[in-house]
């Protein structure tokens, strides 16, 4: 019971708010409208998935994109607010065949991704064989001291009943 006063103590002081205290809630800032926009161009991004998830680079561990699995995406981004952006994916006109995108400058991104199941199953699998091995040496050792201490307890028992190398002592 003491136990559990001492570890949900802090919970609940921590959850009570102090009356003396007054809590005012903090409104989130409003989203940008296009009026009062202060940027000198408004550059709207349509970006698209190009690949799939891979793994980051040590490097590239702390950046945003690749948290938090430590995974990432190519993403292609076009400015979308650019009349070339919007008439090619309108007509698939002729910056959607490969080879062309000079028409319209693609922007190299990082998305961040969640986990990649390929790469979760070997971690998986790569767990459990780790355990069958350490299993497989713990059962090895328990065997050879088993072993060892039954060898010992019937030459305790053979020299307290007094068999020897030679047989029975004193017989002949």
């Amino acid at each position: 019971m003491i136990f559990a006063w001492i570890c949900l103590n802090p919970i609940l002081v921590l959850a009570v708010p102090n009356e003396k205290e007054k809590f005012v809630p903090i409104q989130p800032p409003p989203p940008p409208s296009q009026a009062n926009n202060d940027t000198k161009n408004n550059n709207h991004l349509l970006c698209t998935p190009f690949g799939a998830c891979e793994p980051c680079p040590n490097d590239a561990m702390n950046e945003p994109f690749c948290q938090p699995f430590g995974n990432r995406r190519l993403m292609h981004c076009v400015n979308s607010t650019s009349s070339s952006a919007s008439d090619s994916t309108k007509g698939g006109g002729a910056s959607s065949r490969p080879g062309t995108s000079h028409f319209i400058r693609e922007i190299p991104a990082w998305e961040s991704c969640g986990r990649i199941p390929a790469k979760e199953r070997a971690d998986f699998y790569e767990f459990i064989a780790c355990n069958v091995l350490f299993a497989a040496v713990a059962l090895g050792v328990l065997l050879f001291r088993e072993r060892r201490l039954r060898m010992g307890r019937a030459r305790m028992l053979a020299a307290r009943i007094g068999i020897g190398v030679g047989g029975v002592m004193g017989r002949r």
